[in-house]
């Protein structure tokens, strides 16, 4: 069943946390992200949703809490805490 990680967070700015999200492309797909889709609010553009596809649960939790992520999320501008959110199709 498809896994999906949902990660909802506020921005500085969307075009450099953009940027950066673009240029970390291989680093989710060496750690499991299949596919993802990235949405924004056309009233806040600070306001993001990224929706990051798994195989597994397990493929999904390890990306959540892999470290790499949790510096990749601050260094692209990312305000306070992200919500991460792990779902799966049932």
């Amino acid at each position: 069943m498809p896994v999906v990680l949902i990660v909802k967070a506020n921005v500085t700015s969307y075009d450099h946390w953009r940027t950066a999200y673009d240029a970390a492309a291989s680093f989710r797909r060496e750690n499991g992200v299949r596919r993802d889709e990235v949405y924004c609010s056309p009233e806040d553009m600070t306001s993001v949703l990224v929706l990051h596809f798994f195989e597994t649960v397990g493929a999904a939790q390890s990306f959540a809490s892999n470290p790499g992520l949790a510096e990749a999320m601050r260094s692209s501008g990312v305000i306070g805490a992200a919500h991460l959110t792990i779902t799966q199709t049932v």
